[in-house]
């Protein structure tokens, strides 16, 4: 969403005036012109943000969040302006990133910690697809790193690298008595699952199958993939994952692969930056190391159970992250 700025100044100058007379005074402007911009930041933001029947004034519940929101960044403004006027030295800010959780802990943060970037001021942050891509459009982050294309005149999406999506499963794990060799199988097999699963579940069963299971027995739910690692090698089900967050678990001998066909399911990486604007000088150096560097193999050795790949068409499903 692009606020028009002149309609925040408008609301903010009302509410610390205590009025839309005092307000258009202070401003130069005619009242009815700061009403009308009061009323189109309402309209943009869908909701009430002043009583206007009541006097003295009075702001909604969101009237209150939006003056407290402005005066921190109404403050912080002017405090910016007056550095630079006075000529002070400017230190610059950290490289602020925000990564889908299975490529940022096992690929992302791993390469931070290596020079040239290990002494690099940064913040990382694991959020969701659609959050990743908000705190680009709002100018909360320099650089976004996920596994979904999307199209915004804002943003600045380019292909990164490609990442294999696995079947793992516990060591004891019988593949030729059980695992399936069909769609249908699955559906009793037991999964452990994770936050946001449902676009890589999703695409492995594409890739292999070219269709979905019409259910699935999930045994164990958790938040982040370290959990689901862990409760694959106790024995307790099978789960699928990016290749890089399997690698030490798979040569450790703590779980192993299943492929059930002779095709692969890849998946695309990108990383996100907003356009148009000045990046941190950081970014493009970060972005071309990911680039360079080799993905780690899953394993010195996999299991196959599959028989002749299917013809069906592969295709997406699902739509969180990795």
């Amino acid at each position: 969403m692009d606020l028009d700025p002149r309609y925040l100044e408008a609301f903010f100058t009302v509410c610390r005036e205590g009025g839309f007379s005092r307000a258009a005074a202070v401003m130069h402007r005619t009242q009815p012109a700061i009403s009308y911009q009061v009323r189109m930041l309402e309209r943009q933001l869908g909701t009430r943000l002043i009583e206007r029947a009541q006097r003295p004034l009075l702001l909604t519940p969101a009237g209150k969040r939006l003056r407290e929101l402005c005066e921190r960044f109404f403050g912080e403004f002017g405090r910016l302006a007056a550095s630079f006027a006075e000529g002070a030295p400017l230190t610059e800010e950290p490289l602020h990133i925000a990564a889908v959780s299975g490529f940022g802990r096992y690929v992302l943060f791993p390469l931070l910690c290596q020079p040239p970037f290990s002494r690099l001021r940064y913040s990382l942050r694991f959020p969701t697809v659609d959050e990743v891509f908000r705190t680009l459009e709002e100018g909360r982050c320099d650089l976004g790193i996920v596994y979904v294309p999307r199209v915004s005149r804002l943003l600045r999406v380019q292909p990164l690298r490609r990442e294999e999506l696995v079947l793992i499963a516990p060591p004891g794990f019988d593949a030729s008595a059980h695992a399936p060799r069909s769609v249908k199988g699955y559906e009793t097999l037991p999964f452990i699952t994770y936050d946001e699963c449902e676009y890589v579940f999703g695409r492995w069963f594409d890739a292999h199958f070219g269709t979905q299971p019409a259910g699935m027995r999930e045994v164990c739910h958790f938040e982040e993939l370290e959990e689901v690692l862990e409760t694959v090698a106790l024995g307790r089900g099978v789960s699928v994952i990016p290749d890089h967050v399997a690698a030490q678990a798979v040569q450790q001998g703590r779980v192993k692969l299943l492929r059930p066909t002779s095709r692969r399911a890849t998946n695309a990486i990108y990383s996100v930056t907003r356009a148009g604007a000045a990046h941190h000088p950081d970014v493009e150096r970060l972005i071309e190391a990911l680039r360079a560097e080799r993905p780690t193999p899953s394993a010195p050795k996999k299991t196959s159970v599959g028989t002749r790949p299917s013809s069906r068409s592969r295709g997406t499903s699902g739509r969180r992250r990795a």
